[in-house]
């Protein structure tokens, strides 16, 4: 008995490890880490809207205003700095008749930027009068980027705070004539609000087109607008799975809104009818503007029939739009360094950004110039 007890210990440290106990592999799933979703994400996605977006357009956050047609029947949208010549930040709404006007306004006393209303009298703009009932529960702040429908009723604007996603959300809100302000506002819900800023919510009735702006999953200084059908009743998804309205409400692909194909089509042609005009009415304007382009020595032309070589004509009318682009933008920095070096500290926390981003794009437009002055007079010298 005692041989056989110490044979086997003599085997236990003779025999390799793995041969004295094989341990059991690990059989257990590696843990999924599941991304939270904002609740008010969650709450709000059954009740995402159907829409067809029929185009989608990056642009420097400082140029979405000319990505969106407004119809000027309708009235049209401008710059804050653009419409009044003096400094401030924010979206200008003028009605068609051109003598009633809403903005976004940095006032002290309301805590922040909010929207005013003028009148255009014999002697300029009133005074302006703060919106009332915009602000009815005190939740949202920061009011901005107004557009009245043509009914003189309904009102888009983008403010922070309350039910918003993050950033920057839009709004929804009707006049109440009997009571003589605003109705509380309703946030505009999902595909058209996200985490990000969303704004600029612009539709033009007579062409069936709509247009609204965000930096969803964009770089710094960047914005993409997108291009829509606009709907007189809001439709909702009905008979696809929950991951799908996700991906619609999230807009990861335009195209996965294409439901309808025949109204697809006709949009883009009426997209494209009101692009051309647009375009058309920038080239008579660039015609007929006075310039002087030293060609050599001898050689000085003043109007755009002087080009002799192939493709100068519309070199130079590309020149010249960069040129107007300058001008506009150098206006534009100067007022707002203007501002930065009076506005409170948060107020500068975000000019700041703009301002550099106002700066790249000068260098960017100046490199451009250059370039082509370079390429006119080379193809006309030869």
């Amino acid at each position: 008995m005692r041989k056989i007890i110490l044979t086997s210990l003599l085997m236990a440290l003779i025999l390799p490890t793995p041969l004295l106990a094989i341990k059991k592999k690990n059989t257990r799933k590696p843990k999924v880490v599941k991304v939270m979703e904002d609740p008010k994400f969650t709450a709000m996605l059954s009740s995402t809207a159907q829409v067809i977006i029929i185009d989608s357009m990056v642009v420097d956050s400082t140029d979405y205003m000319n990505a969106i047609h407004v119809n000027n029947e309708e009235g049209r949208i401008a710059s804050y700095q653009e419409f009044f010549r003096e400094r401030g930040t924010g979206m200008v709404y003028i009605n068609e008749l051109g003598n009633k006007c809403i903005y976004s306004k940095f006032d002290g006393e309301l805590g922040g930027k909010y929207l005013f209303q003028s009148d255009l009298l014999s002697d300029g703009w009133t005074i302006g009068e703060p919106l009332k009932g915009i602000d009815a529960d005190g939740q949202l702040y920061d009011f901005d980027f107004p557009y009245l429908m043509p009914d003189g009723i309904t009102l888009y604007f983008s403010a922070k705070g309350g039910n918003s996603l993050g950033g920057y959300d839009i709004y929804r809100t009707r006049f109440d004539i009997d009571e003589g302000k605003f109705l509380k506002p309703e946030n505009l819900g999902l595909p058209y609000n996200s985490a990000a800023d969303d704004y600029a919510y612009v539709i033009d009735e007579q062409n069936k087109l709509a247009y609204f702006a965000s930096n969803r999953r964009q770089p710094a200084g960047s914005t993409c607008v997108y291009t829509f059908i606009p709907t007189d009743v809001r439709k909702m998804y009905s008979n696809i799975d929950e991951d799908t309205i996700r991906s619609r409400a999230r807009i990861d692909r335009i195209a996965d809104t294409w439901t309808d194909k025949t109204e697809l089509y006709a949009a883009q042609q009426r997209l494209s009818k009101v692009a051309n005009s647009v375009s058309d009415q920038q080239v008579k304007s660039l015609a007929s503007t006075k310039f002087e382009f030293i060609v050599n020595d001898r050689r000085v032309y003043t109007k755009l029939s002087d080009f002799k070589a192939r493709d100068n004509k519309k070199r130079m009318q590309d020149l010249l739009a960069l040129q107007q682009q300058v001008v506009t933008l150098k206006i534009s920095l100067d007022k707002s360094r203007d501002y930065y070096a009076t506005a409170p500290i948060h107020e500068r926390a975000k000019l700041k950004p703009e301002i550099q981003q106002s700066e790249y794009q000068l260098e960017r437009l100046n490199a451009q110039i250059h370039t082509l002055e370079k390429t006119i007079r080379n193809t006309e010298n030869q």
